[in-house]
């Protein structure tokens, strides 16, 4: 972290609206990834995380400011080089926050959903490619990944965090709002729950989510429910990680949907082999195998996944 004195109007308006000839007193910290995949398919790969014996290579540069008075602002881009159908970066996250109290905080922006077990970003994944469900609320949401737009309040009552938001609508239906009500439970040392739900106006409407993981010693054990209104009857995710030592770890997943709509007619699931290797504190090192059970028609392909057959990566992953 270093300090910055951000002394000319123009700089300062990059990062906070403020008097004329003011300074502010910032704490900058930049951090961010390269994430380099290559894809070996059986042919059914559907390109959703990567062409069949292609490399994609994709990361992000986050900033984090604090201001005094507990205000802070978040900024985190997406950078793909590579992509050839659409903008090569893009804001994944922008907010703002402003610590009230201890126990109170208000955010505004775009942010990541706390809803789902696994992560946005690669380096906070067990494995190389995302679950079904994360795909689902991936599809779901109209902002870029698994992200919403508008206003959240949240407050800590002992161990329970406690969050309100009202948002713009999870598939930006017009003059609609999404309603997100939601609590991370640390109930016990090495338990942490999520409980929440998210409205929507059309699409899946209301989807209510449920995960868990518990860490023993080296294993970490996770879970994730699913129940939608509309579309899905409900979807499961089973994860189990194991640390060999300091510098490897063992990843086991499987996901499962059932599906209730004229478009999609069949249950899908996948099963997730992954080891992941820390060569040093900045490099990382991943293999993945992933099976897919899914029979069901390309154009729903977009909502399921990958397709029916076997896809296998390998993943360097730099981190500063």
């Amino acid at each position: 972290m270093r300090k910055t004195l951000v002394l000319s109007t123009l700089m300062m308006s990059t990062f906070i609206i403020a008097p004329t000839a003011s300074a502010v007193d910032v704490d900058l910290t930049p951090s961010g990834f390269v994430d380099f995949v290559w894809t070996l398919s059986d042919g059914t790969d559907l390109g959703k995380y990567g062409a069949d014996k292609q490399f994609d290579t994709t990361g992000e540069l986050d900033i984090d400011s604090k201001f005094k008075q507990g205000v802070s602002l978040r900024l985190d881009a997406d950078i793909n080089p590579g992509n050839a159908n659409g903008d090569s970066a893009r804001l994944e996250q922008i907010y703002m926050k402003w610590d009230i109290n201890k126990e109170a905080a208000v955010k505004g922006g775009v942010f990541n959903n706390k809803l789902t077990f696994e992560k946005e970003d690669a380096p906070d994944l067990y494995q190389i490619t995302h679950g079904q469900l994360w795909d689902i609320w991936n599809m779901s949401t109209a902002e870029n990944g698994n992200n919403l737009q508008g206003i959240e309040f949240s407050y800590q009552v002992k161990k329970v965090n406690l969050f309100v938001g009202f948002l713009n609508d999870l598939g930006d239906t017009v003059e609609k709002n999404s309603v997100e009500i939601a609590a991370e439970i640390g109930s016990a040392e090495d338990l942490d729950i999520t409980l929440g739900l998210i409205t929507q106006d059309q699409n899946l409407e209301t989807m209510i989510d449920l995960s868990a993981s518990y860490r023993v010693k080296k294993l970490l054990l996770a879970g994730e429910l699913l129940l939608p209104d509309k579309q899905i009857d409900n979807g499961i995710m089973l994860m189990a990680n194991f640390q060999l030592d300091d510098k490897l770890s063992l990843t086991l997943r499987y996901d499962e949907v059932n599906y209730d709509n004229t478009f999609v007619s069949e249950d899908t699931s996948s099963l997730t082999f992954a080891g992941i290797y820390n060569i040093n504190s900045n490099l990382r090192a991943k293999a993945e195998i992933r099976l897919n059970d899914d029979n069901n028609v390309p154009t729903a392909a977009p909502l399921i996944g990958e397709g029916d057959g076997t896809t296998a990566r390998l993943e360097l992953l730099a981190l500063f």
